[in-house]
């Protein structure tokens, strides 16, 4: 009796060591850039059993699922590109991969390159989806060391430029890397004109937030000489796009302190999300080229 009752504490204690843990794991995600999306990446293959994309949902019709809606604004974004069998793509903040992996899989591009600051993305993307066609590259954003002049004919950037501090250097490097005729595609949390972003700006500058308006876009996009040929606000699409996330979460195989945990961070990250986009921030596409020469 004494042993069971030693084995059935041992349990305990493990089962709850276990439960901090993952509650470490929520709390992590209020820190610093790279412990954010580190979080991110694990809570979203707990909840779902597989990698997701690191992005918004976008809506399109009722009764999608999560990863669904993620894959719709890939789809949209793509739509103003056009064939992309003939192209060479790259992805700036390419995350995990999977974003390159599904444009490979449904577009079929000649070549896509994904390119990330964090090696922990890159190893994730390197041992899942890289291949004789898609390949990952440690690089900034805002020097694309590893890009050779003019060798690009699309350029897609998701959610990534606004941890960008120097946005006109990354314009710069997408002049020099895109080829003549070649295409940019941009979507970013853009500020609302006026907003100073004065709040919190420690645990912002942690989280690499630096937030451009629309205006600041279309300078950091005509002092280098390129031009959009069409901007997009996306925001209710967005917004939209967290409809029924309630029903995301399933409780199939988890006990109920992981199932409560789940549930619980993803009402407060939605909502989170949800109060930005309509009091400060909004969901800009941008799409755009080379200016005259």
């Amino acid at each position: 009796m004494t042993a069971y009752l030693a084995r059935v504490t041992i349990c305990c204690i493990f089962a709850e060591n276990i439960s901090q843990l993952k509650t470490a794991r929520y709390l992590q995600t209020l820190g610093s850039f790279r412990n954010y999306y580190r979080s991110m990446k694990e809570i979203l293959v707990t909840a779902f059993g597989r990698l997701q994309m690191l992005h918004y949902p976008f809506y399109l019709k009722e009764d999608e699922t999560f990863e669904e809606r993620q894959q719709n604004l890939i789809d949209h974004c793509l739509s103003y590109i056009g064939d992309l069998k003939e192209k060479n793509l790259l992805e700036v903040g390419c995350g995990n991969g999977l974003n390159c992996h599904y444009i490979h899989t449904r577009y079929g591009a000649k070549s896509i390159t994904g390119i990330d600051i964090s090696k922990e993305n890159l190893d994730i993307a390197k041992k899942h989806f890289e291949n004789s066609n898609i390949r990952f590259i440690e690089d900034n954003a805002q020097e694309l060391v590893h890009i050779p002049d003019r060798s690009v004919d699309v350029i897609l950037s998701v959610e990534s430029a606004f941890h960008y501090p120097d946005k006109n250097a990354f314009f710069r490097q997408i002049k020099r890397v895109l080829r003549p005729g070649g295409v940019f595609l941009i979507v970013d949390i853009v500020r609302f004109p006026g907003d100073t972003e004065r709040y919190f700006w420690f645990w912002k500058k942690s989280k690499m937030m630096y937030h451009a308006d629309e205006t600041e876009y279309h300078q950091y996009s005509s002092g280098n000489n390129l031009v959009f040929k069409h901007k997009e606000n996306l925001t209710d699409r967005i917004i939209r796009g967290y409809e029924g996330h309630i029903s995301w979460i399933s409780g199939q195989n988890r006990n109920l302190f992981n199932y409560m945990m789940l549930k619980l961070f993803t009402i407060l990250q939605v909502r989170f999300n949800v109060a930005q986009l309509r009091s400060s921030k909004q969901y800009m596409l941008f799409y755009g080229g080379h200016g005259e020469a």
